[in-house]
């Protein structure tokens, strides 16, 4: 998701809708920078699931971009993925945990053998650090802007209070390592599992080296190990707009390679390109990635033109038809292009995530303002960011919905308790 100056962006749509293009995502603080959509639908022509019309997102300095997409459906592949049973379960590489015991993950250098302390993919699905299946059920927040500074503080106990098991950290290159641990440990503190994602490279393909630049630095390698048996990282949101399969897959079998040659065990979070919604590329590519290193989950931002219930079922079960480790990372309940004219079914994905287990996080809770589609539909999940400002369609995937984080999210003991017993 993208966050744009609500005056760039009014002034960026106008332009791009007289280019017959569009623009994304907006907020409000002068120097947010985000994460952006473009327009996607599900089926032929320009438009496909996970591909589409175009994107605009924000640069530090609140100037915009756009440009455009198309998506082709590509041949995929399967993956073989291991099995779990009770008392233990099997790794991609063939390790195995016991209750109370270390969980492993292959994965360390690109198909290497090292072992996880902490979380680990096998198959399609997380794991803790003790062998427990965690299937993620949270939410999104742009902690990097709070006003009141990067810690988190007072949103994830208010995050908390759904009964989330996770939360999405937005974050910047630019702060420092120490922030980055304290905005960890606070989301720890509330028995959410922290994943931070770096914002720099929204949209720009070009940039994922220097994301990885920060993730290797001793500094913030120091933090990553300081909370390794508990944390995931996120490499990048939304990289790239059109990026060649060749290319993506080229591009991210580096930064892998590069963060595990840093000695970064905890699993890898790969976000789809197109601004984060080829879900086609992620099921074409996806495999090879995995097999390079079976400790990463991948990613698609659900912002389709084309949000139907048809539409994300087929997806979704296409990915676990290939055994794909696939999360949904970002959605809500529209699309960003044209917003209320394209609804997000977001109950069809409540319900088939719980059928099919594959995890998801909300976009977004809202004490850092969207300021997209304010007057159709705005994303922000509460209105003040609080639990008691939970409304509309936050309400119902936090609370009320029967598939809702409330009724649906189970954290982890490791992370309730810190133990495995």
């Amino acid at each position: 998701m993208r966050v744009l100056h609500g005056s760039v962006a009014g002034w960026t749509g106008a332009v791009l809708m007289a280019l017959g293009l569009s623009a994304g995502c907006g907020g409000d603080s002068d120097d947010q920078q985000g994460s952006g959509q473009e327009a996607t639908g599900a089926g032929g022509g320009a438009s496909g699931a996970g591909g589409g019309a175009t994107g605009a997102t924000s640069g530090a300095d609140g100037t915009t971009s756009s440009s455009g997409a198309t998506s082709g459906a590509g041949g995929a592949t399967s993956s073989s993925g291991a099995t779990s049973g009770a008392g233990g379960a099997t790794s991609s590489s063939g390790a195995t945990s016991g209750a109370g015991g270390a969980t492993s993950s292959a994965g360390a250098g690109g198909g290497g053998d090292q072992e996880s302390p902490g979380f680990s993919v096998r198959g399609r699905f997380l794991y803790d650090r003790c062998g427990e299946k965690v299937l993620l059920r949270g939410i999104n927040e742009m902690v990097v802007w709070l006003s009141s500074g990067p810690d988190g503080l007072p949103e994830f106990a208010e995050i908390a209070k759904t009964g989330a098991n996770a939360v999405r950290i937005v974050w910047l290159a630019t702060e420092s390592s120490a922030g980055l641990d304290q905005a960890i440990t606070n989301a720890l503190a509330q028995k959410l599992i922290p994943i931070v994602e770096l914002h720099d490279a929204t949209g720009k393909w070009d940039l994922l080296p220097s994301l990885v630049d920060y993730w290797t630095r001793a500094d913030v390698v120091a933090v990553i190990k300081k909370h390794e048996q508990s944390l995931l990282v996120n490499i990048g949101n939304e990289v790239g707009d059109q990026v060649d399969n060749a290319a993506w897959e080229a591009g991210y079998k580096q930064a892998i390679t590069r963060m595990r040659g840093a000695g970064i065990t905890v699993p890898l979070v790969i976000d789809a390109s197109k601004w984060g919604q080829n879900i086609d590329q992620l099921q074409a590519v996806g495999p090879a990635l995995v097999k390079h290193d079976p400790n990463i989950l991948l990613s698609v931002h659900m912002w389709w033109t084309d949000g139907s219930g048809a539409t994300i079922t087929k997806e979704l079960q296409e990915s676990v038809a290939l055994n794909l480790p696939l999360m949904v990372g970002e959605f809500a309940q529209h699309a960003v292009y044209e917003c209320g004219k394209h609804p997000f079914d977001y109950k069809t994905l409540l319900a088939k995530s719980v059928e099919l287990e594959v995890g998801w996080l909300a976009w977004s809770w809202g004490a850092v303002k969207n300021s997209d589609c304010q007057s159709d539909g705005p994303f922000d999940m509460t209105t003040n960011g609080t639990f008691a400002g939970l409304t509309g369609w936050g309400r119902e995937v936090a609370m009320t919905d029967p598939n809702s984080i409330q009724n649906t999210s189970v954290r982890p003991r490791s992370i309730e308790t810190g133990s495995c017993r």
